[in-house]
């Protein structure tokens, strides 16, 4: 925590001193040295952010698959009811389409469930990947010997060499090609 406030407050001045045109002094007197990264090429080219998406839409479609074979077996127990409605009891018949609607709210419940657990599973990798990519730009920055990592965004011009991104790219896909998610049902 004690890293984003100082490097909020470097980036603070060094937006000040850009102000008033005394970046150049900024750097000679502190060694500040700054660079850029493309967050946008990051997240696209990411392997890890390719394997989140990916495992997420797998458990989605194996989800949605469950969830199709449940409503074709309600459908049949409720096709079974009103065929044998003119057959039973009006008082078995209620108690039979009572149960038939507890059914149906269950069957709701759970693909609401895991609605939720897939949501949480992607968050959490998201997160996950955030946090590695934390730490993948701190290893090339340190290795590079810059103090400072914007995104590009933020920057009106960068010299080439103080673009981090293809370094960052290749050392997330080589140390993190995958995030492994959890589905956790409990």
């Amino acid at each position: 925590m004690q890293g984003w406030r100082r490097l909020r407050f470097v980036f603070a001045l060094a937006v000040a001193c850009a102000a008033a045109g005394n970046t150049s002094a900024w750097a000679e007197e502190h060694g500040t040295r700054v660079a850029v990264l493309e967050l946008a090429r990051v997240l696209g080219e990411a392997k890890a952010i390719h394997s989140i998406r990916a495992q997420g839409e797998a458990q989605r479609r194996t989800y949605a698959a469950d969830g199709e074979r449940e409503a074709e077996r309600l459908r049949g127990v409720r096709d079974e009811l009103q065929q044998q409605g003119t057959l039973l009891t009006p008082a078995v018949l209620e108690e039979r389409q009572r149960a038939f609607n507890a059914e149906v709210a269950a069957a709701d419940q759970r693909a609401k469930a895991r609605g939720e657990i897939l949501q949480r599973a992607v968050t959490q990798g998201e997160i996950r990947f955030r946090e590695i990519l934390g730490i993948v730009v701190e290893e090339v920055a340190t290795e590079q010997r810059i103090e400072i990592v914007l995104p590009v965004h933020e920057s009106i011009f960068a010299v080439a060499e103080f673009n981090l991104t293809d370094r960052v790219i290749e050392r997330l896909n080589e140390a993190y090609p995958e995030i492994v998610l959890t589905f956790d049902e409990n």
